[in-house]
């Protein structure tokens, strides 16, 4: 590092500036980026997403590039320096890879370059890139530590600013949906509705026909009632209100009270205990009475309803039974997953609102349909310390320690990777049934056989394992030999002297996954410069994740790869999409078939394209 780089004290202080400043995300990664070359006198450094399942890899942030150095598109993981870091999830410092070893690495056969300090980027917990420094000549001398804490320090900076980009992003079109359907819902629908109201009855009036006015009347009023309660939404997501110690029983009661002289036709009871006081919003009575009209709603001209308040453990738990037909499957389908799709939605909102007030609350809404009719249940958590008493004693841990040891011994023989325990000297002593269906074999032939039994023959096994036993873990992609003869690729970890003398390995057959990363690689190099949006998503995996889109479709949806990726295909679309469309594609999807459908989607802000 020459004596015109900045010192440490003063490149913290510089990147502190950075993130004040009121720029984009981008600009602030770029920013930090340049910062960092100056620091630690690389040539040049990036910012790249990386998908270790699909081996991809995209630099989505970079300095200017040195000439003669390839242009970063997207390449395959393992073709880079950044897949040790992906890999091992650590900091990677190699300051000149020829002389370090690492002349055949394939990072080095692709770039080129000498010198390399990658460090994972995380956001929101998860690692979902690296951010890297690269130089053509080596250094002549390692990465000190703080220049690696300041890499570190730099990433988690990055991290931290994509994170807040995210939720920024999140809640901005959170309110800007909200405003949009208040807006609708308060001028176009109700004021609509109200002129069609008077129009229906007055076309009634002339041509005296009761029974089609009524059913017309009727279902223009529930629409107005929907409206008016849709206006409500703002009000009852706002949680800056303040909790205060109520007794729900006392609440329930007053709620109860309240349904009585409205529904005089209904039979409403309620049982609570005195003195079950939880603190909660103004709003959770708003949760109790939707709770209560959805149940008499549905129990038909004379319902019986049951309210009953109790203390759990944990909680405050108030069951509202009746004895209607039951909730209709759609509904618990949106309680249970917790988001409405175009093809499982709710009827009306009353139960949404139940959901949002009592999650806010940090509580669940359980619900439970039986022949007799649908008990729904809301708990709300309660700060309550255990006895002293209820603490257990020496004796009461020797069958605790039984059902762990059974529990550990239940999750080795019931995993979906395959398990195998080694001994110092490569000799399985232990299997379980995974491991047996991947090499092809019994439990009892896989016992007491030696590991480079299975291996290929040119594998060096002996170097391997001396390396492994001396650093104590390791990860890496091999092929195996099944029983059959037949060459596997599997993904292994392995952790050393789980007890002395004792090894350790967990292995995972990836033969199709690497197919399909091939696959997948050529499908996407395709698209990248096509002008028109291209996805491509993953039938194989629940919820059909993207697992590539291109730059166009990214412009138009109006935001990075980072919020695209790992998503449903469906995700820009509303509730109201046709659903025979969607009917349509999804059998195409099944027969193999290609299919045109036009749909309606939204970007990031809430505007049609």
């Amino acid at each position: 590092m020459s004596s015109a780089n900045p010192t440490v004290h003063t490149a913290r202080n510089r990147l502190d500036e950075i993130v004040r400043q009121d720029t984009s995300t981008q600009q602030k990664a770029t920013d930090a980026l340049d910062l960092g070359i100056e620091y630690l006198g690389a040539d040049f450094g990036y910012l790249a997403v990386t998908d270790e399942q699909f081996n991809y890899w995209e630099p989505i942030v970079s300095t200017e590039i040195p000439e003669g150095v390839p242009e970063h598109s997207p390449r395959e993981l393992s073709t880079t320096y950044c897949r040790r870091t992906t890999e091992d999830d650590t900091q990677i410092a190699l300051h000149d890879l020829p002389n370090q070893g690492f002349a055949d690495d394939p990072g080095y056969q692709t770039f080129g370059c000498h010198c390399y300090l990658g460090t994972p980027l995380i956001v929101d917990g998860t690692q979902r890139g690296t951010v890297c420094f690269v130089s053509e000549e080596p250094r002549s001398r390692p990465f000190d530590d703080a220049e690696l804490l300041f890499a570190e320090l730099l990433a988690r900076v990055l991290g931290d600013e994509f994170k807040c980009d995210r939720k920024e992003k999140k809640i901005r079109n959170q309110a800007n949906l909200t405003t949009v359907l208040s807006r609708i819902l308060r001028h176009n629908l109700r004021n609509n509705l109200t002129v069609i109201r008077g129009h229906a009855q007055a076309m009634a009036d002339q041509l005296e026909s009761e029974l089609r006015s009524d059913l017309i009347l009727k279902n223009v009023d529930k629409l107005i009632k929907l409206g008016d309660k849709a206006r409500t939404l703002e009000s009852v997501i706002d949680q800056t209100a303040s909790r205060e110690p109520t007794d729900i029983g006392a609440l329930a009661a007053r709620v109860v009270s309240t349904a009585d002289d409205e529904t005089p036709a209904a039979s409403i009871t309620v049982d609570a205990s005195e003195g079950l006081t939880t603190p909660v919003r103004p709003n959770f009575e708003r949760a109790l009475k939707e709770l209560l009209d959805n149940a008499v709603k549905h129990g038909g001209d004379s319902p019986t309803v049951a309210v009953e308040v109790e203390q759990t453990p944990t909680a405050v738990a108030v069951h509202v039974t009746d004895d209607g037909p039951g909730l209709p499957r759609q509904e618990r389908d949106v309680l249970e997953n917790e988001a409405e799709t175009p093809l499982v939605h709710g009827s009306g909102l009353g139960l949404w609102i139940v959901h949002w007030i009592v999650t806010g609350h940090g509580g669940t809404v359980e619900s439970t349909v039986t022949a007799d009719g649908t008990r729904m249940t809301v708990s709300v958590p309660q700060a309550t310390e255990p006895p002293a008493d209820s603490m257990p004693t020496g004796q009461d841990r020797v069958p605790e320690c039984t059902r762990a040891r059974d529990q550990y011994r239940a999750a080795f023989e019931e995993s979906n990777d395959a398990m195998v325990i080694t001994d110092d000297d490569g000799r399985i002593i232990d299997a379980n049934s995974t491991a047996a269906d991947l090499y092809g074999a019994t439990k009892e032939a896989l016992l007491g056989q030696s590991v480079p039994e299975l291996l290929p023959d040119d594998f060096d096994f002996d170097a391997t394992w001396e390396s492994f036993l001396a650093n104590g873990t390791t990860r890496d992609t091999m092929t195996i030999v099944d029983g059959d003869r037949c060459e596997r690729t599997v993904e292994y970890t392995g952790t050393a002297n789980i007890v002395p003398g004792q090894h350790l390995f967990v292995s995972r057959d990836i033969t199709d996954r690497v197919e399909q990363q091939s696959e997948l690689r050529a499908k996407a190099r395709a698209t990248d410069d096509e002008p028109t949006g291209i996805t491509i998503g993953d039938t194989s995996v629940s919820g059909n994740p993207l697992r590539h889109a291109n730059e166009r479709f990214c412009e138009q949806f109006g935001s990075d790869k980072f919020e695209v990726l790992g998503r449903n295909c469906r995700f820009p679309q509303d509730e109201e999409i046709n659903a025979e469309a969607l009917d349509r594609i999804r059998q195409s999807i099944s027969n193999r078939e290609p299919i045109t459908e036009t749909v309606r989607d939204y970007c990031e802000d809430g505007t049609e394209f």
